[in-house]
């Protein structure tokens, strides 16, 4: 059941008011807002504006898992709801956030037969391709925190994992490649990241994004030296859980604000490399904490994906965004608490927003 809007008696009224006149969506938005006192105001339904990047990730953390039999349903159920792009991870290991040495070929690390597969089956269905190379800590902390103390050990080691990737990347027409993924400890060396850069450019000719934390992206000081500012987008929208779609729209605007100014600042446009929220009460309060037990709840989720949407579907600088996530072995459904909208309402919001049947 779709929630009410919560606020008082005349905002409801408006609303009601215009759903009898015939007012399409936009106007509930426009009216509601407006009453609230919010400055930036929707322009129109969720995906009225379509941005040029609707992208999904697929995610897998096995060898064969993207060539595996369940790919392909998979990537079909993806392609179903509109996206044009795809996103593949692959991903790097390290003990721990003070280890020189990266493990490139580790058996939770994706193949090149298996990449290759699943890129060529990515591109039979349409879809752009985007690969967003990762690195997990053995120890399960975070990757914002590795800081080794041979920086000059860390990045050839680095190197020598994404340069093979880049390479592929080429060879097979990825469109986008990421050069880093939250890489908070370490994106303050802007002269090793410059470098390295270079060297992704000198073997691979599309376009080239970092992807910055949340809380890194201002941080940042080669943002001349990519073609987008990627932001892995996890704020928080909302301050309480089973918040409305209007609330969730209105806990955004903070955020856009931040996102324009980070757009001026650096003369790049704003490229949401990862954006996600798990299927629970409360999704939208800690948008990052993928590992707590709240309820099922798919309305939320649908809800936050809804205010997404519609918060930088008309945003210039907005180019789009890489929804997080989609796994290659086809899980999600109704019971799944995690992040990915297979099988979800949230799937169909994707779906009526980027014009799917």
């Amino acid at each position: 059941m779709r929630r009410t809007p919560r606020g008082s008696g005349p905002q409801l009224l408006a609303i009601r008011r215009s759903r009898r006149r015939g007012a399409g969506p936009a106007a509930a938005v426009l009216l509601l807002l407006a009453a609230v006192g919010c400055e930036r105001l929707p322009t129109g339904p969720a995906g009225a504006t379509l941005p040029p990047v609707r992208g999904i990730t697929f995610v897998d953390w096995s060898g064969d898992g993207y060539a595996a039999p369940a790919a392909g349903p998979a990537l079909d159920a993806l392609a179903a709801t509109g996206a044009n792009t795809v996103t593949l991870i692959v991903t790097a290991y390290q003990t721990n956030a003070r280890s020189p040495i990266l493990r490139a070929n580790d058996f939770r690390t994706p193949t090149p037969a298996a990449m290759d597969q699943v890129l060529q089956a990515a591109r039979a269905r349409g879809l752009a391709l985007a690969l967003k190379p990762h690195v997990d800590l053995d120890d399960g902390s975070w990757r914002g925190g590795i800081d080794p103390p041979r920086p000059d050990a860390w990045f050839e080691s680095y190197a020598d994992f994404i340069m093979p990737w880049a390479g592929l990347a080429e060879a097979e027409g990825v469109g986008t490649f990421v050069v880093g993924t939250e890489l908070a400890g370490l994106s303050g060396d802007a002269g090793r990241w410059r470098a390295l850069i270079a060297r992704v450019r000198s073997v691979f000719s599309g376009r080239v994004v970092y992807a910055a934390s949340w809380d890194e992206a201002p941080r940042v000081t080669f943002w001349d030296a990519v073609d987008a500012v990627g932001v892995d987008y996890y704020f928080p929208v909302a301050t309480r859980t089973r918040q409305s779609r209007f609330d969730l729209l209105a806990g955004w605007q903070p955020w856009l604000d931040r996102l324009e100014r980070l757009h001026r600042q650096t003369g790049r446009p704003i490229l949401l490399t990862e954006i996600g929220y798990r299927s629970v009460d409360g999704a939208g309060m800690h948008p990052y904490a993928f590992g707590s037990d709240e309820p099922l709840d798919l309305e939320e989720q649908a809800d936050l994906y809804w205010a997404a949407l519609q918060a930088t579907g008309d945003r210039s600088w907005c180019e789009g965004l890489y929804w997080w996530n989609w796994p290659a072995d086809g899980s999600g459904g109704p019971l799944d608490r995690d992040y990915t909208a297979h099988g979800k309402p949230a799937a169909r919001v994707l779906a009526d927003a980027w014009g799917a049947p």
